[in-house]
């Protein structure tokens, strides 16, 4: 009997974990739109862009969770798009969610030169300076979950969020290809999932730095929240707790 609850117990936990990745982005679209100047309609530079987005909206091999496109010698456009693990990992429909994007960042953001959306299941960002292998922090997304539980010790569960994401930053920065991690940690009778994630272009190194920007933002923007996410243009990171009674018998 043991063994049959500890299998249904696994497999619950693993149905949390890919229901908490396929949640790590927000469901309505969320987005910035950079001041930095915008382009002439019929310009080269809007050429470009259409071209590239149109590129990373139809590609069909995901590359580790990040693939780009550039597109145009004069006037370049940089695109960089980023498919959450589940995508990856478990199926998800990444290519509809890209697609999604490139269709409606372009109309959202109407001629602006740079932009970043993040959908339900992945990032879109486009520029017209290089941003592969560069770390952008020019915009920060936090959401903590405004329906989610606080913590009856808020200090202690940031402790033990702190050390989770310490851990999978470590994990996700030493990637190759697919610069992701997923783990676990335990607050008094919640059991804690936690995804984190760069675009693959970053060096360990940056990947490591973004990362580090997300965990010293989470005091102020998420402390004692049981669910949150924080995004950024290179990377991500996305927790949420639940009660052991809603899945342990």
């Amino acid at each position: 009997m043991k063994s049959i609850i500890s299998i249904a117990f696994l497999l619950q936990a693993i149905i949390n974990a890919v229901n908490l990745v396929t949640a790590q982005f927000p469901t309505d679209p969320a987005f910035r739109c950079r001041d930095t100047g915008n382009y002439i309609t019929g310009s080269d530079y809007s050429t470009n862009l259409k071209t590239a987005l149109n590129a990373v909206g139809n590609m069909d091999k995901y590359n580790g969770g990040s693939f780009s496109s550039s597109k145009g010698e004069k006037e370049t456009a940089y695109v960089m798009a980023l498919c959450s693990g589940v995508s990856i990992n478990w199926g998800g429909n990444c290519k509809d969610c890209i697609y999604q994007l490139t269709t409606s960042l372009a109309v959202t953001c109407k001629l602006q030169k740079e932009a970043v959306m993040w959908g339900s299941n992945c990032m879109l960002h486009y520029s017209d300076r290089k941003i592969f292998g560069v770390l952008d922090d020019w915009v920060r997304i936090f959401l903590p979950d405004k329906k989610g539980s606080l913590a009856n010790k808020p200090d202690q569960f940031d402790k033990a969020l702190s050390d989770l994401m310490k851990k999978l930053q470590g994990l996700a920065a030493k990637g190759t290809d697919k610069k992701s991690s997923f783990g676990t940690t335990v607050y008094e009778r919640r059991l804690v999932y936690g995804a984190m994630q760069c675009t693959a272009d970053l060096s360990k190194e940056l990947c490591t730095k973004c990362l580090q920007n997300i965990i010293l933002a989470h005091h102020t923007c998420c402390s004692g929240r049981m669910a949150a996410r924080m995004l950024l243009p290179n990377c991500f990171f996305s927790y949420s707790g639940e009660h052991f009674s809603k899945w342990k018998s």
